[in-house]
């Protein structure tokens, strides 16, 4: 009888341990292979690829800050994505020692999808990168629809037209003042509404112009200044309240400037203190929009333009996006998207709408459903602290004037 292979149980046994590993390695290779791209594994290597187009091989440190409604759990793996792409074009991660560049990434969104931003700081050098993201079905999402939601608040109304208001703090009480052509008036706060204290005369022996404007500030050494052309109304510095009124053509603050005011009409000069560069247009209304290096300002000139300025470079803003926009715009700095957003002014068959936008790099991106009024809006200031912004509109029905604190809502 010839000589037969013999496997043993052990051998056998082994074999078939061996067999069903590479099974599962083959299975696993091919799922691996099979697999589709993550969700955000494009839009992370797209944007990586950007940021090393803007700065070229090095160091770098990354910031990641997400202001969209995109899931915190997604963010290693988009940090991952953006971290592995930079590897491959020569960008090694470090630490801010070691670093000759800083990349800080916010995660934005509009109403078309998301938008990730990169700004690229080498030195003095500020450059931005923008990777706009569809929105995908497979994403996981805190939630969806508009990212940002304008809300109104009803503070007060009156027959005769105001210019604006503000609140302020003074004793142990909470006050409202009101500006109109008249009188500044200062109401006091009950907890469910304002009663009027005190009512001074707006006394002036140059005339008013016809479209007339009017601006609240609060300064630091008094409880508030009011603004008319050719005129400046003072309060005292603590109570009892007293305002006096004086002659003037004392610029009107606007952020971190002072804009002079054309007396005889409606609109600023265009000169600013102490300024920003290069000289801007004659405006109705400007928003500034801080920067990491610089700040850009947008601003509604008088020949129908919308011009955005950063001291040094000038340039419109397509009739695309600010062709319908009206001559009131606001900033309002809050803890949404980019931490600043430009309200906007509109005009439509006689009805005024209000609308928020991002500006991410240079062009207004819309991330807000309009507010919409049965009326006209007659002005529009960013608040004393720069949290939300005094909105005037005429209620042509009731016929009243009717002043509103308007915020946003960020995610809703």
């Amino acid at each position: 009888m010839g000589t037969s292979e013999y496997n043993s149980p052990q051998r056998m046994i082994y074999k078939r341990l061996c067999f069903g590993l590479l099974v599962l390695a083959l299975c696993a290779a091919f799922s691996y292979a099979a697999a589709p791209e993550t969700t955000w594994a494009g839009p992370s290597a797209r944007l990586a690829k950007e940021i090393a187009n803007i700065s070229g091989p090095g160091t770098a440190t990354l910031a990641i800050r997400n202001q969209s409604a995109i899931a915190n759990e997604e963010l290693p793996a988009i940090r991952r994505g953006i971290e592995a792409q930079l590897r491959v074009d020569g960008i090694q991660i470090r630490s801010a020692d070691n670093a000759a560049t800083s990349i800080s990434v916010t995660l934005s969104e509009n109403l078309q999808g998301w938008l990730w931003i990169a700004e690229v700081k080498q030195g003095s050098d500020t450059k931005v990168a923008m990777v706009p993201v569809p929105r995908n079905g497979n994403a996981t999402i805190a939630q969806a629809g508009p990212n940002m939601t304008l809300k109104k608040t009803l503070v007060y109304s009156q027959a005769s037209a105001i210019l604006d208001f503000a609140t302020i703090h003074a004793g142990n009480d909470t006050h409202l003042v009101v500006l109109d052509a008249d009188n500044v008036s200062l109401y006091r706060s009950t907890g469910t509404k304002y009663e009027l204290e005190q009512a001074f005369p707006v006394v002036h022996s140059r005339p008013f112009p016809r479209d007339l404007r009017g601006k609240l500030a609060i300064p630091r050494d008094h409880l508030f200044d009011a603004y008319l052309p050719g005129l400046l109304c003072s309060s005292s510095v603590s109570m009892p309240i007293n305002v006096t009124c004086r002659e003037s053509d004392d610029p009107w603050p606007m952020g971190s400037q002072k804009a002079l005011f054309n007396s005889a009409r409606n609109f600023f000069t265009g000169a600013l203190l102490p300024g920003i560069g290069k000289p801007v247009a004659p405006f109705f209304t400007a928003a500034e929009l801080p920067r990491s290096n610089y700040t850009l300002w947008i601003l509604a000139s008088t020949d129908g333009a919308v011009r955005e300025s950063d001291g040094v470079n000038e340039r419109r803003v397509t009739a695309s996006v600010s062709g319908d926009w009206g001559s009131d715009l606001a900033a309002v700095h809050d803890a949404c998207g980019l931490g600043t957003q430009l309200l906007v002014s509109a005009s439509s068959n006689g009805n005024d709408s209000l609308r928020a936008y991002e500006v991410p790099d240079r062009e207004p991106v819309l991330v807000s459903a309009p507010l919409n009024f049965d009326s006209e809006i007659t002005a529009l200031w960013t608040s004393s602290d720069g949290t939300d912004a005094n909105l005037v509109v005429h209620n042509t029905t009731g016929g009243r004037y009717e002043a509103y604190s308007v915020s946003i809502a960020c995610g809703q």
